[in-house]
């Protein structure tokens, strides 16, 4: 934050998302662009994001196929 305060582990949702508060209860920033993404005390991983679909010959005329997503990390990308 403008204070300065770490905000470490803040989780990610598929894109850099910033904290909406700074833990200083002093520092009253409440404006998520006011953080910054401090590059070299943060982690990066590969992660993918699969779906996998009924395949539509396999059910009722008229249905819509169900789909299911999933994120895989780390050493399960592109296997």
């Amino acid at each position: 934050g403008k204070c300065g305060l770490v905000a470490p582990d803040v989780e990610q949702q598929y894109h850099l998302t910033r904290p909406t508060l700074c833990r200083n209860p002093r520092c009253q920033n409440r404006n998520p662009q006011d953080f910054t993404l401090e590059a070299d005390g943060s982690e990066y991983v590969d992660w993918q994001r699969l779906r996998v679909q009924e395949n539509a010959d396999e059910i009722p005329p008229g249905s819509m196929p169900r789909t299911v997503d999933a994120v895989v990390r780390n050493e399960m990308v592109e296997r």
